[in-house]
């Protein structure tokens, strides 16, 4: 069941819960969230029987963060000319490597020449992505994980330990992905629709338009269409 909710708050996805009954909320599996921990006790609370999954990609968007962090603090005791060497490693350094081109592949290994450090953040980042599209069992990738854990430690980067020991807190939750592969990927699909409608519509004046206008466009098609919604 789909629904868009008025805020981020936990009583209002907790009232949500409530309106859906018990029989229903016993009935779902799994759960997949942010490392929101409102959400979650939320959803621990009313879903007694899901397995708790924190979302890859937000997961990864931590991770970026780090890494974008830890590029600051190097790219600034860097001498000029090297930090030159470096213009635009930026978004190299996050995106994929499978999403950048042939061109961009071989400037980010060029770059990369010039900071040790960077080029050890970048190998990590690369190899925390392959376990999660790597087809581990449990055990296999738990095993994975805290080596890699151990590897981002060893750096000696701030934000690379901050990232671990969140990642630390999260880690069951974390690990679940790998029982059942759940992440949020529809859903921010959803959300980018969603801020689409709003900016085509320059925004409403009440939550329950909006939501009349979300409902209308995740509509299935055999269905008859809402024909009349007001902002």
């Amino acid at each position: 069941m789909a629904d868009d909710l008025a805020d981020r708050k936990k009583e209002t996805l907790e009232a949500w819960f409530v309106a859906r009954g018990p029989a229903w909320c016993g009935a779902v599996t799994s759960y997949c969230a942010d490392m929101w921990d409102a959400y979650h006790r939320a959803a621990q609370a009313h879903l007694p029987n899901a397995i708790p999954v924190v979302d890859r990609f937000h997961v990864m968007k931590n991770l970026n963060h780090a890494i974008s962090q830890t590029r600051r603090k190097v790219q600034k005791r860097l001498d000029e000319a090297t930090h030159t060497h470096l213009k635009g490693i930026r978004w190299l350094l996050v995106r994929n490597r499978i999403d950048l081109t042939d061109e961009q592949r071989q400037q980010l290994d060029q770059m990369l020449t010039y900071s040790p450090e960077l080029k050890t953040c970048y190998e990590l980042k690369e190899r925390f992505r392959e376990i999660f599209n790597t087809q581990f069992a449990y055990d296999e990738a738990k095993a994975k994980l805290d080596d890699w854990m151990a590897q981002a430690i060893a750096t000696g980067f701030s934000a690379m330990k901050t990232f671990v020991n969140t990642l630390r807190n999260w880690k069951e939750s974390v690990l679940n992905y790998f029982l059942n592969r759940l992440n949020n990927g529809f859903a921010e699909g959803v959300n980018t629709k969603i801020k689409l409608i709003l900016r085509r519509a320059f925004g409403f004046r009440k939550f329950e338009s909006l939501r009349l206008h979300i409902l209308v466009a995740f509509e299935p098609k055999s269905q008859p269409a809402i024909s009349e919604l007001s902002r």
